[in-house]
């Protein structure tokens, strides 16, 4: 028995089907909308970040404006102003960010925009197909071809496939008014992230000028401070002492820690041996009650003293080792005025080895332990204001400036455990940290340590 070839009208319905079904709109909506929440993510932080400098700004600004014109207070507005300069320039830094942001959410908004245009193109042509073959061919020859069926079942047949060919050519009106609605969404969402394009730009442009009159201002006031030469030596001689005494005594820490830990070993060593002693001669008293009761005595070992022991020693320093350009940063936010190594002074033009980094953040933010490891030390350097030595093996982290500290001496803290707060308006640094980082003997650059941001 041959097979009946199918209807037009099934042709017609199975390819409009096979169309519809192979559509990826709601796979890219669903794409596009995950990229598009995280850049926008991106840009809030961006913008969080920004407000923050710019409150920094502010105050700073304000403090350049209330300096008189003493050379004591010249050289504070310079420090001031060299720190906005710096703010300034994360502004920018963190602007561009932004500006990246958007720009990558126009392209990935014009890339949905071209993938609906063109699955709607696809809608259209096939609306407009089965549109034609109704048009052409009327109801009347549906209705012919249900009573000219050769039997029951093949009406039956015919007037299934009839039912299902209308319910798809609505599908296909509802899913082309669907999609020209999420084509008119994205359009305005292009249209939203042009305009912050457009705002990104000018601001930018805004901060670029006043970041330029800042470093003119800047300028002047460095011609006006070289200057008064005599005290621009005092002031070089003062840096460089205040470096070699926080070297000096960060060193005579260390071997004073050294030698307490030595001192330690050795009495721990002096009273086990002595304990062992005694618990061998009380094995050879008569009496067993006394026997018994020295031997009790004398049979636990002597317990280590606070003081971490080489074993703990050793993992700090392999864990601290392991985490290089991944440790956190001792406080929020912030950005480093001063780097790290042998330095050009801005005023002076002459070079200072600087120990460490300096951070400008907030004035008593929080400061935290960047690993593992135990103070060793707290006490005040000159020039460096009041500070926190933490040992993790043979590396050293150093805190500084602080306003504020919350740990004592012998005490062994955690990674991010909180162990005081920056300094404010009235500490040495202003309202900075200066942290260091220290290989036995060997100062270290701590940006290549910490995480970038």
């Amino acid at each position: 028995m041959s097979r009946r070839p199918l209807p037009a009208i099934l042709l017609l319905f199975l390819a409009a089907a096979a169309a519809v079904a192979v559509l990826p709109a709601s796979l890219h909506a669903q794409n596009y909308q995950n990229i598009r929440l995280e850049l926008q993510q991106q840009q809030e932080e961006a913008r969080n970040e920004i407000a923050s400098l710019r409150n920094q700004i502010q105050r700073f600004e304000e403090q350049i404006t209330e300096a008189a014109d003493a050379y004591s207070d010249m050289y504070e507005r310079f420090q001031n102003l060299r720190n906005e300069i710096t703010l300034r320039t994360a502004v920018l830094q963190n602007m561009e960010a932004e500006r990246a942001s958007i720009t990558r959410e126009l392209e990935i908004t014009l890339q949905q925009i071209d993938a609906l245009t063109e699955d709607l193109e696809t809608l259209i042509e096939n609306y407009k197909a089965t549109l034609t073959y109704v048009y052409k061919h009327g109801r009347t020859p549906e209705e012919l071809m249900l009573f000219t069926s050769a039997s029951l079942n093949q009406m039956m047949v015919r007037s299934y496939y009839l039912r299902r060919f209308e319910e798809q050519r609505q599908s296909q009106a509802r899913q082309i008014t669907a999609m020209q609605e999420e084509l008119k969404t994205r359009e305005d969402e292009l249209e939203d992230a042009r305009r912050r394009s457009q705002q990104n730009i000018a601001e930018m442009q805004q901060e670029r000028s006043a970041l330029e009159r800042r470093r003119q201002v800047q300028e002047r006031q460095v011609a006006e401070l070289r200057r008064d030469r005599e005290r621009l030596e005092q002031r070089l001689s003062a840096s460089r002492r205040e470096a070699d005494l926080l070297e000096n005594t960060l060193s005579h820490l260390i071997e004073e820690e050294a030698q307490a830990r030595a001192a330690e070993q050795e009495r721990l060593a002096r009273l086990e041996e002595v304990r062992q002693q005694r618990l061998a001669s009380a094995e050879n008293i008569r009496s067993r009650r006394e026997r018994e009761a020295q031997i009790a005595r004398y049979s636990t070992p002597v317990r280590g003293s606070e003081l971490p022991s080489d074993e703990v020693l050793g993992t700090l320093e392999s864990s601290f080792e392991q985490q290089k350009g991944r440790l956190p940063w001792p406080v929020p936010g912030g950005v480093v005025s001063t780097r790290f190594g042998n330095r050009v002074n801005p005023v002076y033009g002459t070079r200072i080895d600087h120990p460490g980094i300096e951070i400008l953040t907030e004035a008593r933010s929080e400061v935290k332990a960047v690993h593992d490891g135990y103070v060793f030390a707290v006490q005040p350097i000159p020039g460096f204001g009041n500070c926190v030595f933490v040992r993790h093996g043979r590396y050293i982290t150093v805190y500084g400036n602080m306003s504020d500290i919350s740990v004592g001496r012998n005490r062994f803290v955690r990674a991010g455990e909180v162990i005081g707060r920056s300094g404010d308006e009235d500490s040495l640094r202003g309202t900075s940290l200066f942290f260091m980082i220290r290989d036995q003997n060997t100062n270290l650059d701590p940006e290549v340590w910490i995480t970038s941001r």
